[in-house]
């Protein structure tokens, strides 16, 4: 009888011990407002005094981590910034940091903006993908305009980001989006 006893309370101890393991919840990101919070921190500690918009959306399916993604400027420097947030024991930090600078100005019309597409663009900003957006555009009538998405993948959240207004005047089309960011495409033919 004490033989089937022990048994039984070490079968209930494994259970006990496999139990919590089995069950336990997958890490989850932080909130977005925790993690927009934190990643303004960040923000003002790589580049001190800075202007700019940034964001930490709620992503679905959720998963251990959020993206952000910021752009500012500093002085006469922009900087587009984005990371993942996770939660590390109550805290937000960040990972997979990656950052590009510029100095907004207008480039030269040139192929480079648009390769491999047909015609040339100046623009003001290299943080874009200004090829894709003109190929969103290159058949816009003279007069016409358009709302374009200039990211092919979830966008949820990036609006103010990837959200160009696009219109056609004569050869010209001129894309803006809400930060400023511009480009001045002359499709060929």
């Amino acid at each position: 009888m004490r033989a089937v006893a022990t048994a039984a309370g070490v079968l209930v101890l494994a259970v006990v011990l496999v139990a919590p393991g089995a069950s336990a919840a997958p890490p989850r990101a932080p909130s977005p407002a925790a993690a927009k919070t934190a990643f303004g921190h960040l923000l003002h500690q790589l580049y001190g005094e800075i202007d700019g918009y940034w964001t930490c959306p709620y992503q679905y399916p959720p998963g251990p981590s959020d993206s952000c993604l910021g752009e500012v400027h500093a002085g006469r420097l922009w900087h587009e910034v984005g990371a993942d947030a996770k939660s590390n024991n109550g805290q937000v930090v960040f990972d997979g940091l990656y950052a590009q600078t510029w100095t907004r100005h207008w480039w030269p019309y040139s192929h480079h903006w648009v390769a491999p597409g047909p015609g040339v663009a100046s623009v003001n900003s290299n943080a874009y993908g200004w090829g894709f957006i003109a190929s969103g555009v290159a058949h816009l009538k003279d007069g016409g305009h358009r709302k374009l998405l200039g990211y092919d993948g979830d966008q949820g959240g990036w609006s103010r980001f990837y959200t160009f207004r696009c219109s056609r005047n004569g050869e010209l089309i001129s894309c803006r989006n809400s930060l400023g960011d511009a480009m001045r495409y002359r499709p060929a033919g």
